[in-house]
């Protein structure tokens, strides 16, 4: 039953995470929302104020790249909730600029934010949930496959965590499934920015990727998520949401 279940979001506070905490807590799921900046949860709350029940949520600031921090943070799940379920690995930074102007703390701080991310919460997440079944829900994007202009640290840390992914899932098989969301261009503040979507033309250019013919909407990604909570048999595998922007 939902309401048994308990669900870690990291990156829960803005975007695609926030949006999924306010939908799983309307089914009844327990959610530890990670976050790194306070104002992030004070509009969230504002402007949900279910996600403001003491009872079912619980926010966590943390740098997932921060061992010590991460611990604290399921540590605090346990303390809370008994046990932790799902963990939902969205955490994550963008720091773009063409490959020659890259510096060495743009590309660190970019990989420690995903990938490193992604591992230590992935350790620590089966460390804190030694005895049931559970998944694992990774998050990377087409450019880890593709590549993309400006973005080598991004691209480099997804492409990783598809690899990573893969090696989770059969290293915690079948205990553990692990999968990766691949979202496309979903109607984030991220991707609105980055792409100008919010002028003619910026939006016209990026229709011309997608054959569906539309961005992304929340519920697109949200239906996706709750399939593959719901897909007992499927470890190891990658579930692109991008309307044929990228296929594979």
């Amino acid at each position: 039953m939902n309401e048994e279940r308990v669900m870690v979001i990291t990156g829960g506070s803005t975007g695609l995470g926030s949006e999924l905490a306010k939908y799983f807590v309307s089914k009844g799921f327990r959610l530890v929302v990670n976050y790194f900046f306070d104002k992030d949860v004070q509009e969230l709350i504002g402007n949900n104020p279910t996600l403001g029940n003491k009872d079912k949520v619980l926010f966590s600031q943390a740098d997932v790249s921060n061992r010590e921090q991460v611990q604290s943070m399921f540590d605090n799940a346990i303390n809370k909730f008994g046990r932790v379920d799902i963990l939902l690995n969205f955490a994550g930074i963008n720091r773009d600029a063409p490959f020659t102007e890259i510096t060495d703390d743009m590309w660190d701080s970019v990989i420690a934010a995903h990938l490193k991310g992604h591992f230590i919460c992935g350790q620590e997440y089966v460390a804190h949930n030694p005895d049931r079944e559970g998944l694992i829900l990774n998050i990377g994007a087409a450019c880890g496959q593709m590549g993309r202009k400006n973005g080598a640290n991004f691209c480099s840390a997804k492409g990783a965590i598809f690899a990573l992914t893969k090696c989770m899932a059969l290293e915690l098989a079948p205990r553990i499934r692990v999968n990766c969301l691949v979202p496309g261009s979903v109607k984030t503040r991220e991707v609105i920015d980055r792409y100008d979507l919010e002028t003619d033309d910026g939006l016209e250019k990026e229709l011309a990727t997608l054959p569906m013919g539309r961005l992304g909407e929340f519920e697109d990604i949200i239906h996706m998520v709750q399939s593959i909570i719901d897909a007992k048999f499927t470890t190891g595998a990658n579930f692109y949401a991008n309307g044929g922007q990228y296929m594979h």
